[in-house]
C-alpha cells in the first residue's frame, strides 16, 4: 500500500484545462483502486472544495482543508480543527476595515462573523504588489501565519501547516510515514514537501526550488511513477 497527499488547485485542478484534470483524475481511480490512500489537502475550505469533488467525480481518502486547519477522515467527519485566534482577528479586522480591503472571516465550511469560530482570514487581492504590502503590513503583528496565493492573501494561526496536519492525521489514523509520497506547487505545501518524500509541479512557486525536488508536469505523471 502506499499513500499519496496532493495539493488540489494547479495540481489535481486546473480551471483552464479539462483535459489535464480528466488525466489526473483517471489516475487517481486507478491509483485508489490498488488499495492505496489519496489524502487532498488544500487551502480551500470543506464546502467549496467538496463542489468540485461532486463535480468532478474526483474520488479521495482523507480531506485536508484550510491548509490543515481541517481534517477529514475518511467518512468526512472533522477529526480536527484549528481555530485563528480571535484576539489577533480584533488586531486584524481594524487594519483591514482601514485599508478598505475585500475580506472576510472562514470557519472551515463558509463565511462567518464569529470570532470565535474562524480558522481563517481570507482577503481577496490579485496583484501582486498590493498582496506583498498586506503581507508586510500585518506580518508580525499576532501569532499567526500570513501567505500570498495566487487570487489571496490568507491568515491562518501560527501552528497550521500542511506538515503539522498530516502528522496529526498519520497519527489519529494509525497511518505508516514510510508509505507516504507528496505533491504540490505553491508557497503553503513548503513544509510537507521539506519534510516528507515527494515531488513539485514543474510550474512551482520559486521558494519551493530552495527543496531541490524532482519536478514532474502532472499528477497523472507522478501516480504512475509511484505505482509501477
Amino acid at each position: 500500500m502506499k499513500i499519496l497527499a496532493s495539493d488540489f488547485d494547479e495540481t489535481i485542478f486546473f480551471l483552464n484545462d479539462e483535459e489535464k484534470n480528466i488525466r489526473n483524475i483517471e489516475a487517481i481511480q486507478k491509483f485508489i483502486s490498488k488499495g492505496n490512500i489519496f489524502c487532498i489537502i488544500t487551502g480551500r475550505n470543506y464546502s467549496d472544495l467538496k463542489y468540485y469533488l461532486t463535480k468532478y467525480n474526483i474520488p479521495y481518502t482523507y480531506l485536508i482543508c484550510e491548509d490543515g486547519a481541517k481534517i477529514f477522515n475518511n467518512l468526512d467527519y472533522c477529526i480536527e480543527t484549528v481555530l485563528l485566534n480571535s484576539n489577533d482577528i480584533k488586531t486584524i479586522v481594524p487594519i483591514l476595515e482601514e485599508n478598505k480591503l475585500d475580506y472576510y472571516l472562514d470557519d472551515g465550511y463558509n463565511k462567518t462573523n464569529n470570532y470565535n469560530d474562524c480558522v481563517k482570514i481570507v482577503i481577496n487581492l490579485k496583484d501582486k504588489q498590493e498582496k506583498n504590502r498586506i503581507v508586510s503590513l500585518l506580518k508580525d503583528k499576532g501569532n499567526y501565519h500570513i501567505y500570498a496565493s495566487r487570487f489571496h492573501v490568507n491568515i491562518i494561526n501560527k501552528i497550521v501547516n500542511k506538515e503539522k496536519a498530516l502528522k496529526k492525521l498519520f497519527n489519529i489514523e494509525k497511518l505508516d510515514y514510510n508509505l507516504l509520497h507528496v505533491i504540490g506547487d505553491n508557497e503553503n505545501d513548503y513544509e510537507m514537501l521539506k519534510s516528507f518524500h515527494g515531488v513539485v509541479m514543474k510550474k512551482h512557486h520559486q521558494i519551493l526550488d530552495d527543496l531541490k525536488k524532482e519536478e514532474v508536469s502532472s499528477l497523472e505523471e507522478y501516480i504512475y511513477k509511484i505505482i509501477e
